[in-house]
């Protein structure tokens, strides 16, 4: 019925001491019980640790456990506790459920209940105030308080009806973990057990409120009670402050002497460990003096420098993450294979175990190293939970395309991978959604999709439907029961084979060594089962909505774990500083000490910031550390865990995170190099050339295939000779060799296409449009890939720029066809008319596009209101520049190919071969005046595409000049005797420009909507196409800037540089040029010419939007790979290079006819 502390500093051997007394005695006393209590983390552990040291190998009259174990063990002896424990995962899935019920009463929390991340706190801040028994009329005292304060009264009247109501619904039916003790406390007299034990406490740093409870009534009842204390012994004299190293030590030391003063029991004489052992270092360190000066003075003050080499702690930077953990690993091999080291003597710890036990997982797993991650495993990403979560979703969302595919994606349906690829791109495609539409049968196709596979698609989609549909049936229905819920989604795993196909799962990874994986899919199935069986127990009665249901069964998803139990006794442990104890270990690797994680970056605290959590010890309330006190406490983590090891203390950071961004080294850094001024850093950013590290990972092939990446550029070294030699002689490794050496010193050959295989792709006639051959002009690989191979790129049910500008051409050619059916023509249509009709045809244009897009959702109906603006405000732009003007539109939308027998779309090749040529001019307008006839050709872009003399030279954009060459042959057809004159090649961007408001906004308007393009110098051409420029003499009206052509005169009358024009010589021989061009790309390709050669023009190139830059792989850093640039040159270079190639002469041309 005493209480004495085991006293002595980190690897001065208190365990050891205590283990050892309690062993002695055991055989000693066999009718003494010795309960031996640490952190139920450490359970494993010590019962190995006692078990190997004593020599009858086995504990029968002593016990290792935890708090909660000790009062499980209490229950079982006196009763007390008859209610089940509710587990954090059953405490999160009751706060949503209770925050849902009270939401109208809250103050703050209302609007918190979605946020990501919000019961979690809220559940820690409950688990918090019943750990620190936080009474209730203790917070009502404290909300009264905080009268004025109106956030920090908000939030206690929040977390009192919260916590009010948790309690209610908990009353007499569970329990909380955090109550156990107060329950044990309550029973614990009548215990025979306690009586005749004597208790040791080891591994804490520190005790809650409830713990102390229970020690004090521990300490009452046992035999003895003996607590590990580690602190310097000489501390102990030394005024307590928070800030000290040893404060929550000496906060333990004079709470526990307070209680057995005020309670009257014995305190015992301490066992200062140090005073046992001759040795004047910590046992642990009696061969590494400088790992004993490190623990002397690590966060002491003052503090003394170790002035002698050593080599027991070193410090090491790396690039990043990847390099500092390749670097351990070659560490950890070297360890092993020069120093004997087995794998149970190493550990890894970090300050951030999310981010580093993941990647040492995996380059452990490629070393093949066996090792424990010390870090409890989400589940939410684990397939059976997201098969059960995907199928509430489908359920919820009525079919929607994100709930499908991430449940036909999870691994655990019955469609086969390839299935869903076909059935996930004819959604995409057709933008299927809603329950009905994967009950019908599916009958249409989308572009280029073959007729036999929509058979397919609808097996697909019908084994998909017949298996979900059952669960949408129950569960679609209307508000159920919790249970109700929970048995449908039970019922749908046994329908699926779930267990089954999970232990399949778990056979596969075991087979492969992944043991941790193997694990998890062992454990899962039991750990959603155990979830099923706490919601019904918690809440089964509940009616609530399904949308409530998966709400709460999240909340239950995210809280649960899977916990891992090392696989093996000679592993690697990575763990972290705060919750891993480690044992007798030799070197320890002390990694990702950097800024950010150590010291830690602390949030806001959850719910209680750290001024209220302030506020709450200045009213004598105690709760978990503050940030600031956190940041004490972490130092004494930092000092347990870098005096772990007896011999190696690695400790490394990384210059630059996962974005590439420099990161700083944590403080401990330059604190570590104050204390130790000889150590150097040692980058291991640096080349390397010990082979142990070369070796260290994947047998040096990362080496080999580092060294022939810099070949080129700089002489391999001696050691990469040797090793490429050695793999190079291996008959195993030759073939993976030789590919290493192909890939690095890889060159782009220009190889193309045969005759007869271009033959076979293209045929003997290139029949397209002219966009085909501006695609080879701009990128022959390209042309190949759309045209040759025709993929495409994957179809999606979205509006993308081409469908708004279909819209538009859509509706004006609807407009147009009505005008021509009516009395009116576009000088004479009515404003009314017009804009009712343009209203119409946008509507009509809309409701009849292919896949039906424009109505399928609100965002779209507006975009087509915008549409309706923009075209009423085109049809306006269009009648005003008509008006301009002597031309008619005589067609629109007007069809033209090959087979039309025009002789400018047919080209031939040889005898066998050649082009037909199709396209379709968005309108053509004439004017006929006696034997001539004026052609005018416009195309509406809904874009900014500006005509470009340049671009049309290099083949880029000879879509107007073509389409003039049709125009023209079709009206001399149509118009025998006449001379056919081409006026104007012009773009028509269509569009809604912004405009200063003022009392011109109509000219405004028209000026910025000005056609862009090209036409015809002569004088009464331009007169024909604008009558502004209309004088009394034969001169144009000089001065005028014309608003609807690209034509603007000075004040002689001359049309000025800025003009557009061109004579009729040059008209034609840009016409002709254009042919001759189509000519030799026809040529080109069916001679096999695939080139990876894009253009690149000035800031422009081939490859800005190019839909197939991943299958080319261009890359112009690479041998072989190259772009085609385009020199810039000015209108005139262009024009005299078009004429020098095209010798063009003046027959054929009516220049009477032009100049009368």
């Amino acid at each position: 019925m005493s209480l004495q502390f085991v006293i002595g500093r980190s690897g001065s051997g208190k365990s050891y001491q205590l283990y050892k007394e309690i062993i002695t005695k055991s055989i000693q006393k066999e009718d003494t019980s010795y309960l031996v209590i640490v952190p139920e983390q450490f359970t494993l552990q010590t019962q190995k640790d006692i078990v190997s040291r004593h020599p009858n190998r086995g504990t029968m009259n002593i016990d290792i456990l935890s708090f909660n174990r000790l009062a499980f063990r209490i229950f079982d002896e006196v009763g007390g506790n008859d209610r089940p424990v509710l587990e954090d995962t059953g405490k999160s899935m009751v706060l949503r459920k209770i925050v849902a019920i009270k939401k109208k009463e809250l103050e703050l929390f209302n609007h918190d209940v979605q946020k990501q991340g919000f019961i979690d706190e809220l559940k820690s801040l409950i688990s918090e105030i019943y750990q620190y028994s936080i009474s209730i009329p203790k917070l009502e005292e404290m909300k009264e308080a905080m009268a004025n304060k109106p956030l920090l009264h908000g939030k206690l009247h929040d977390i009192i009806i919260i916590y009010k109501a948790f309690r209610e619904y908990l009353d007499k039916n569970y329990i909380t973990a955090e109550e156990i003790l107060d329950v044990l406390c309550e029973v614990i007299d009548q215990s025979k057990l306690i009586e005749k034990s004597i208790i040791c406490l080891d591994g804490f740093t520190g005790f809650t409120p409830a713990q102390y409870k229970l020690l004090t009534l521990l300490i009452k009842k046992a035999k003895k009670v003996l607590i590990t204390i580690t602190i310097d012994k000489k501390e102990l004299d030394i005024p307590d402050e928070e800030y000290q190293l040893f404060h929550l030590s000496k906060k333990t030391i004079k709470k526990l002497t307070d209680i057995t003063e005020e309670e009257k029991m014995e305190l015992d004489s301490p066992l200062f460990v140090e005073d046992i052992s001759p040795v004047k270092v910590p046992y642990r360190y009696r061969n590494s003096p400088a790992l004993a000066a490190l623990e002397a003075n690590l966060f002491r003050y003052p503090s003394k420098s170790f002035e002698e080499e050593q080599d027991n702690i070193s410090i090491h930077a790396a690039r990043d993450i990847k390099q500092e953990i390749i670097f351990v690993v070659q560490e950890i091999k070297k360890l092993v294979r020069d120093r004997q080291y087995r794998y149970q003597d190493i550990a890894v710890v970090t300050g951030d175990i999310a981010s580093y036990g993941r990647e040492f997982g995996r380059e452990f797993e490629k070393a093949g190293i066996p090792c424990f991650i010390d870090n409890k495993r989400e589940v939410l990403s684990n397939p059976f939970v997201e098969m059960i979560r995907s199928a509430l979703d489908i359920v919820q969302n009525k079919f929607d395309y994100e709930s499908v595919f991430r449940y036909l994606r999870c691994g655990l349906a019955n469609v086969e991978m390839a299935d869903v690829d076909i059935l996930e791109n004819y959604v995409i495609a057709l933008g299927i959604r809603g329950q009905k539409k994967w009950q019908d049968n599916w009958t249409r196709l989308y572009r280029g999709q073959p007729q036999g596979e929509l058979i397919r698609i609808n097996e697909i989609r019908q084994a998909f439907y017949d298996e979900i549909n059952p669960l949408y049936e129950v569960l679609s229905d209307k508000e159920k029961t919790v249970k109700d819920y929970t048995l449908a989604l039970y019922e749908f795993g046994l329908k699926m084979q779930a267990a089954e196909k999970l232990e399949a799962f778990a056979l596969a990874f075991s087979e492969n060594n992944k043991l941790g994986a193997a694990k998890e899919y062992e454990q899962i199935y039991g750990i959603v089962m155990e979830l099923f069986d706490k919601l019904a127990e918690l809440l089964g009665t509940e009616v609530i909505s399904l949308k409530e249901y998966i709400e709460v069964l999240k909340a239950g998803l995210t809280e649960a774990k899977v916990g891992l139990i090392p696989p093996g006794l000679d592993q690697i442990t990575v763990g972290d500083i705060e919750r891993t104890r480690l044992k007798d270990i030799k070197a320890l690797f002390f990694v990702g000490v950097n800024d950010g994680i150590i010291p830690k970056v602390n949030g806001s605290g959850g719910i209680l910031t750290d001024m209220e959590r302030q506020t709450f010890l200045e009213h004598k309330i105690e709760m978990a550390p503050t940030i600031r006190q956190a940041g004490f406490t972490e130092k004494f983590y930092l000092y347990l865990n870098m005096t772990k090891p007896q011999d190696k203390l690695y400790i490394s950071f990384s210059k630059l995170n996962g974005d590439g961004k420099s990161i700083r080294p944590s403080y401990m850094i330059e604190t570590i190099r104050k204390l130790f001024p000889k150590i150097k850093i040692s980058d291991e950013d640096m080349e390397n050339e010990d082979i142990s590290h070369i070796l260290g990972n994947n047998g040096g092939m990362d080496y080999i295939i580092d060294g022939l990446r810099k070949y080129p550029y700089e002489d391999p070294t001696q050691v990469w000779n040797e090793l490429f030699s050695y793999y190079y002689a291996k008959e195993e490794n030759k073939d993976q060799i030789q590919s290493l050496i192909q890939a690095a010193f890889y060159v782009n050959k220009e190889r193309g296409l045969s005759k007869q295989i271009a033959k076979e792709l293209y045929g003997s006639s290139l029949t397209g449009s002219v966009t085909r051959f501006e695609q080879y002009a701009a990128c022959a690989f390209a042309h190949y890939i759309s045209y040759g191979l025709e993929l495409m790129e994957r179809q999606e049910y979205r509006l993308a720029i081409p469908d708004i500008g279909n819209l538009f051409h859509n509706a004006i050619e609807l407009f147009s066809r009505k005008m021509a059916a009516s009395e009116y023509s576009w000088h004479t249509i009515p404003e009314n008319v017009r804009e009712e009709w343009g209203s119409q045809c946008v509507r009509e244009a809309a409701d009849g596009y292919g896949n039906s897009i424009f109505g399928s959702s609100s965002r779209y109906q507006y975009i087509v209101k915008r549409v309706e603006r923009i075209t009423k405000r085109t049809l306006w732009v269009l009648c005003e520049q008509i008006k301009k003007g002597d031309f008619e539109p005589i067609g629109f939308e007007v069809f033209f190919s090959g087979d039309n027998e025009l002789n400018s779309l047919k080209i031939d090749l040889s005898e066998n071969e050649g082009i037909r040529l199709l396209g379709r001019i968005d309108r053509l307008d004439i004017y006929e005046e006696n034997d001539k006839l004026l052609v005018k050709v416009i195309d509406y872009k809904s874009g900014n595409t500006s005509f470009d003399l340049l671009s049309v030279y290099y083949g880029l954009q000879i879509q107007l000049a073509v389409y003039m060459n049709a125009a023209m042959e079709l009206m001399e057809r149509e118009h025998p005797g006449k001379s056919v004159i081409p006026a104007g090649i012009l773009y028509y961007n269509i569009d809604d420009p912004l405009v200063e408001k003022s009392s011109h906004v109509e000219e405004s308007i028209l000026k910025e909507l000005k056609m862009n393009g090209i036409v015809n110098s002569s004088g009464e051409v331009i007169k024909h196409l604008d009558n502004s420029f209309l004088s009394e003499g034969e001169e144009l009206r000089p001065s005028v800037k014309s608003d609807v052509i690209p034509v603007e005169t000075n004040k002689d009358g001359y049309p000025t540089k800025r003009s557009s024009i061109a004579d009729q010589y040059k008209l034609k021989a840009i016409e002709k040029y254009v042919k001759d061009t189509v000519y030799h790309y026809g040529f080109d390709i069916l001679d096999g010419k695939t080139d990876i050669k894009p253009y690149q023009m000035g800031k422009r190139s081939a490859c800005d939007y190019c839909i197939y830059n991943s299958i080319c792989g261009f890359d112009s850093k690479l041998n072989g790979y190259s772009y085609r640039n385009l020199a810039s040159l000015s209108a005139e270079e262009v024009w005299d290079r078009i004429m020098k190639q095209q010798k063009t002469v003046k027959e054929g041309v009516d220049k009477d006819a032009l100049d009368q």
